[in-house]
């Protein structure tokens, strides 16, 4: 029997009794037990040196037994290749000029994402990235249909890939190429984070609720930290360029609301990954708390504790953020 109970809030590290579930919305966070200190930085920048590399570990550690074990395996290998393209672009010294500095700069001015599909469009080194990617990838244990996502991929035109790399970059993801955009989800992951990592992060500006302030894209998961000045510190992590933004905790990432805002979990996932829930505009987010559990990744962590997902929704709940090498 599956035990769906609320583990309390981002604030209480405390192990809760479970619930019945007719007290879904009962229990509240208190807000002045957030336990919070200090000042924290607004980005995090990501390190595409190491980002891809521990990412990959940590799917390869929570693929045994699980009930999506090839699938986490697939993803492993993904990140893997990722970790190549993105090291053999450091040993070439990668230029990660961008094409439109001064575009660049006048978004940011305007408290715009600095980095945008132009980024993509005016770079032709993307096409470079992606079949080094594609070339990287060892699937000989996949099934048929990715193997035959990556070599149509491979045959198809600069203008076709471009098209779906720009569809993938603005979140609208084709259900009839799903397979191919997972392909190209990574090559975008690699190329945006090296140019994300390279941006001043004291020049950043708050965009919008669930909006990364480099690329604009979706979180994938929120991150409660213990590398801030200040004690657990909440920051979004980004689906597109792995940038992470500080954002208040107890509040909803999608619409700011704080009043509607409970944490649940399942007893069949590790306990420091939940989700936050708001019943003011029906959303969630996966909710990792990586300062008890350091190897927590948001990508890996998502696709692990997908029975949360088939849960939450049962409750009328829509996911807020975007898993782009977990599209379901």
């Amino acid at each position: 029997m599956v035990r769906f109970f609320k583990r309390g809030s981002a604030k209480n590290d405390a192990e809760p009794a479970p619930v019945a579930k007719k007290s879904f919305d009962e229990i509240k966070p208190d807000p002045d037990k957030i336990g919070i200190s200090g000042s924290v930085p607004f980005v995090r920048l990501p390190e595409p040196g190491s980002l891809f590399k521990a990412r990959s570990e940590r799917l390869l550690a929570l693929a045994p037994g699980h009930t999506l074990e090839a699938y986490l395996r697939l993803v492993a290998e993904i990140a893997r290749a990722q970790a190549v393209v993105e090291a053999e672009r450091a040993a070439a010294g990668w230029d990660v000029t961008d094409p439109d500095e001064a575009g660049r700069a006048l978004r940011v001015e305007h408290g715009m994402p600095p980095l945008s599909r132009h980024v993509i469009e005016a770079d032709p080194s993307f096409h470079a990235g992606l079949d080094g990617l594609l070339d990287a990838l060892d699937l000989s244990a996949a099934p048929d249909q990715v193997r035959a996502a990556r070599d149509g991929l491979r045959a198809a035109s600069k203008e076709d890939r471009l098209d779906l790399a720009v569809q993938v970059f603005e979140g609208a993801i084709p259900v009839e190429r799903v397979a191919e955009c997972l392909f190209v989800s990574a090559a975008l992951q690699v190329c945006l984070a090296r140019r994300a990592a390279r941006l001043d992060a004291k020049a950043l500006k708050p965009v919008a609720d669930g909006v990364c302030s480099c690329c604009g894209g979706a979180p994938t998961a929120s991150v409660v930290v213990s590398w801030t000045p200040a004690d657990k510190a909440r920051y979004l992590s980004c689906s597109l360029c792995g940038t992470l933004w500080n954002h208040v905790r107890i509040r909803c990432t999608a619409c700011g609301d704080g009043e509607g805002v409970s944490y649940y979990g399942l007893d069949e996932v590790a306990k420091d990954v939940q989700v936050e829930t708001c019943t003011t505009c029906h959303s969630y987010l996966k909710h990792l708390h990586q300062h008890r559990t350091p190897d927590l990744d948001p990508v890996a962590d998502d696709i692990a504790s997908y029975g949360l997902d088939l849960k939450i929704t049962e409750e009328g709940f829509r996911r807020a953020g975007l898993n782009l090498l977990f599209v379901v």
